[in-house]
């Protein structure tokens, strides 16, 4: 195995912060405590955030006249969404997690609620005010999730990112059902159907926000002090000074991950609001949509929970191989069948494809970062892939338009193969510590 890396320069950075566990680790009350409500704030989010990319799409389809600009609502969500997290990576770091999450909620339930008054208007103005804000709210809500990286040791880290996205499957089991409520009330009210699962967003997201008031002790400090409440760990040494931005994104299982998890996002959210429009243009219903995306929603978060037990077990890049070929059979298979019901598989195993990469990925930044640096790398990732999901969704209406739907599965199905150097360039010898194998190696090997 000539040409690996085995802890030299910015590699054996990449794993300094690396601690042992003994076979017996109690969870704390506590951190169970903490858990429960990032795991009910991401029920929150998981069925709110998909209203964007199908009511909130079909919306910009029809307030603006041009079917071009269905992909509008999802881009835009996730560009504003790329500079509040460029904003929130220094906020987490220093202030905590807590906060972040919360201005996130806020911003979540203010954007739903205008982009509710803009369909009720018919106001497409008003659905890009709320839409942008709505997207502030996005990123810094869905940090949730990587905010339970820091409240377990390394050992169960999968398993902490696991539960809290498991959590998402009640999110997207009741999200579409509770639209489809939301929807048929907000007729019989006299409103605009659409306007219904936006206006209703505030109500459910006021519990939301009062269980992550209630988040003691902050994930941020729990990170610090892995010691206080996991006694069975060995002496975990202090941290050297947090390193810049700059230095963390190039970290090769950082950029690794990155990759991956960007293009599976990219992925999953075209293939997800163009096809919410495709199938409204062929004759099916808002409820028969709303219940096929619950079969998307169940991939993404259902198996959260075993998804990060196989991160704990195989190992995150072994993990993450497997996200990238799902997600690319997936968007396959969803161009291969259309707006045919068997299409219903094939959005299940997009989202399965996407869980297994997220779930190592923000597994990798913890493994890869102290306390102090984890909120911005987090952060700069969670822009990062928000950044290919924007270009992808504005990109998505155009080839809709000219191309057809399959032209869009085919195009990002076949860009996952992208994430694949990285990845087979990284080893994990151990779970949790990795080392990098230069290109001519790896050139030398395909050869």
């Amino acid at each position: 195995m000539q040409g690996i890396a085995r802890g030299h320069g910015a590699l054996a950075n990449s794993v300094r912060h690396a601690v042992h566990v003994s076979s017996e680790i109690i969870v704390p009350r506590e951190i169970a405590r903490s858990t429960l409500r990032l795991a009910g704030s991401q029920i929150f989010v998981s069925a709110t955030i998909p209203l964007n990319a199908t009511v909130g799409a079909v919306a910009a389809k029809d307030l603006s006249g041009h079917e071009s600009l269905a992909g509008l609502s999802v881009g835009l969500a996730f560009a504003f969404s790329m500079i509040s997290l460029f904003v929130v990576g220094s906020i987490a770091s220093h202030l905590g997690r807590k906060p972040v999450i919360l201005a996130g909620l806020s911003l979540l339930c203010a954007g739903a609620f205008l982009c509710g008054l803009a369909i009720w208007a018919g106001s497409f103005a008003l659905l890009v005010v709320g839409t942008a804000i709505f997207g502030c709210g996005q990123g810094p809500a869905l940090l949730s999730r990587a905010a339970a990286a820091d409240l377990y040791p390394p050992k169960l880290r999968g398993r902490g990112v696991g539960t809290v996205a498991t959590a998402g499957a009640i999110g997207a089991v009741t999200g579409p059902l509770l639209a489809i409520a939301a929807e048929s009330t907000a007729g019989a009210a006299g409103l605009e159907r659409g306007a219904g699962p936006f206006l209703l967003v505030p109500v459910l997201g006021s519990l939301c926000i009062w269980l992550i008031v209630g988040l003691r002790p902050d994930p941020r400090a729990v990170a610090s002090d892995l010691r206080r409440w996991y006694p069975a760990l060995e002496p975990i040494p202090e941290p050297p000074p947090p390193r810049p931005r700059n230095q963390l994104i190039r970290l090769g299982p950082a950029r690794a991950a990155i990759i991956a998890t960007g293009l599976a996002q990219a992925a999953m959210v075209v293939v997800m609001s163009i096809t919410s429009v495709s199938l409204g243009d062929d004759g099916w219903a808002d409820w028969q949509v709303q219940v096929l995306m619950s079969a998307h929603f169940f991939g993404m978060f259902a198996l959260a929970y075993p998804v990060g037990l196989l991160v704990d077990r195989v190992g995150r890049r072994r993990t993450t191989l497997f996200g990238v070929c799902v997600c690319s059979l997936a968007a396959f298979g969803c161009a291969a069948t259309g707006s045919s019901p068997l299409i219903a598989p094939f959005f299940f195993l997009l989202g399965l494809g996407w869980s297994a990469c997220f779930v190592a990925g923000t597994t990798v930044m913890a493994d890869v970062t102290s306390p102090q640096e984890r909120g911005v790398l987090t952060a700069t990732n969670d822009l990062l892939v928000a950044g290919c999901a924007a270009v992808a969704s504005l990109a998505a209406g155009g080839i809709l338009a000219g191309a057809g739907f399959w032209a869009v599965g085919v195009l990002f199905g076949s860009l996952m193969v992208f994430a694949l150097p990285g990845l087979l360039r990284l080893q994990e010898p151990r779970i949790g510590e990795y080392e990098e194998r230069p290109s001519s190696a790896l050139a030398g090997t395909a050869a």
